[in-house]
Order: C-alpha cells, then sequence, then structure tokens
C-alpha cells in the first residue's frame, strides 16, 4: 500500500449517472486484482474532508504510449463525486492503494457466473480481463456476466469485456433493455444449464441479499464485493463493519478483511 498523487488521463460521462476515470496509475505493479479498491481525495484540498473509495474497474498498459492506466468507474451521489466530474486531463488526484482482498480464482473445474448490479459493475471489466487471461483462456465464453440495472440508462461496461468473448446477459428491472426482471430471476432460469458455478457479485445490498439467498439454496459457491462507506480504507476507523454471520454478535472490516467475503461468513 502506498500514497501517490496520479494525473488524469481521461474523464468521460459513458451514461446519464455513470463516469469512467483514468489515471496514469500502475494497479497492475502494485498488486492488482478485481475488486480491490483505492481511496481517491483531492490533492491540496480539506473539503471533502475524508477521501472515498472506489474499486478498480480496469488496470492495463495503453498499448500506444506503454503508459500503466487505471479506471474507475463513479456515480456522482455526492460532494466528491459530482467534483469529480468537474477533473480534467493532467489534474491530479492523491490514491492510497491497493486495498482489500479482491475476488479469489474460482474452484477448478466450475463455471464463473459474474452479476454486476447498477454502480457495482464496476469490478467486472478486469475481472474479466483476468479469467480470459488466466482459468477461462482455453474459452472466455464460458465466462457469464449478469449485468443489471434499473433501466437501460444504468448498463455499462468497458468494451475490454465485450471483446473478450465472455457471455454477457443483460437484465433490466423495467425490460427497456435486455431481458426484464431481477438479476436473480435471471440466474435462477440458467442455473439448470450452467453446471457447477461460483458466483462473484457486487452490487447495492438487497441484491447481495437475493443473490446470497439464492446461492445458498442451491448450493453455489459465492463470494460478495460489499459496498461500506469507508474513512480511512486500512481499519482504523471501523465505519465499514459488516454482521458476521459465523460469529453472531460480531463484525468483520470490508476494508481490512474484505470487501469480498465468501457469502456464509456474512449477512449481506
Amino acid at each position: 500500500m502506498d500514497r501517490a498523487t496520479a494525473p488524469v488521463l481521461f474523464n468521460e460521462q459513458v451514461r446519464p449517472f455513470m463516469w469512467r476515470l483514468g489515471l496514469a496509475w500502475d494497479a497492475l505493479a502494485r498488486g492488482a486484482r478485481a475488486a480491490k479498491f483505492v481511496m481517491l481525495s483531492f490533492p491540496g484540498r480539506n473539503e471533502p474532508l475524508l477521501p472515498r473509495p472506489f474499486s478498480i474497474s480496469d488496470a492495463y498498459v495503453d498499448g500506444s504510449d506503454g503508459r500503466a492506466v487505471t479506471e474507475i468507474l463513479y456515480k456522482p451521489a455526492g460532494r466528491a463525486t459530482r467534483a469529480m466530474t468537474r477533473l480534467r486531463p493532467g489534474d491530479g488526484l492523491d490514491v492510497l492503494g491497493l486495498l482489500g482482498n479482491g475476488f479469489p480464482a474460482p474452484t477448478a473445474g466450475r463455471r464463473p457466473v459474474l452479476l454486476a448490479g447498477g454502480i457495482g459493475n464496476a469490478p467486472f471489466a478486469f475481472h474479466i480481463r483476468e479469467l480470459a487471461g488466466g482459468p477461462c483462456a482455453d474459452d472466455p465464453s464460458r465466462i457469464l456476466l449478469l449485468l443489471a440495472g434499473r433501466n437501460r440508462d444504468e448498463i455499462y461496461i468497458q468494451d475490454v469485456a465485450h471483446r473478450s468473448g465472455a457471455t454477457i446477459v443483460v437484465v433490466t428491472d423495467d425490460g427497456s433493455l435486455g431481458e426484464k426482471g431481477l438479476i436473480t430471476d435471471a440466474l435462477r432460469r440458467r442455473l439448470p444449464d450452467l453446471g457447477p458455478v461460483a458466483a462473484f457479485a457486487c452490487g447495492p445490498t438487497p441484491m447481495l441479499r437475493a443473490v446470497q439467498k439464492l446461492c445458498d439454496a442451491q448450493g453455489v459457491p459465492c463470494f460478495l464485493s460489499v459496498e461500506e462507506m469507508m474513512a480511512c480504507g486500512y481499519g482504523v476507523c471501523n465505519a465499514c463493519v459488516v454482521p458476521s454471520r459465523t460469529h453472531p454478535g460480531e463484525y468483520v472490516k470490508a476494508c481490512q478483511e474484505g470487501p469480498v467475503f465468501e457469502s456464509r461468513e456474512i449477512l449481506a
């Protein structure tokens, strides 16, 4: 873990409520793994006072100039993220990271099923890059990404995911794009035909609870990347605690012991 000021390479709106930020910061050299995260803040400013946590969405070396790039997807929802929309190439952001554990590799013989809800799609472009370059290199179509949102405006995934050969299924609550319904409905319909699977989920808490319940009932190994507010990112502030499932009445820290937990470990 280290702290550095990273220049902004690009900052673009990709959906009405979603932005894609590129930083000249080498997550690969720092042990990048899907669902690991960074804490971002504005250099030389104390407003907002606290840094904000963001999953790394992608990490790669730009083939045109050999520069390492780390991408962040974010939704302007508060003062910090609204201020981020005003960043321009050459501006700087303070980056603390990498932090957290990230998604584990799927057990041999299990097909990886990725479940992304809304801005919870953030870790999955890099997760697909990892899987397509590793355990699924012989057949990237075995990677199944269920990409869900309330409507078509919430559906987005980087081009690298589309080019990878992964199987992508779009689900919207209102049916404006792809299948109509909930992400758990789409998974439940497909489970009988998928064979042994391992699920990896990131999204709003109600979605994670529903995925956890379904995977429990079906005996599917499931890993949840929880979205908790953090003030420090390394276990000091205790702002990101999650109820333990294995030790009732106790809590685990999303920043240190997570943000990814096996679903049997926590109460989502």
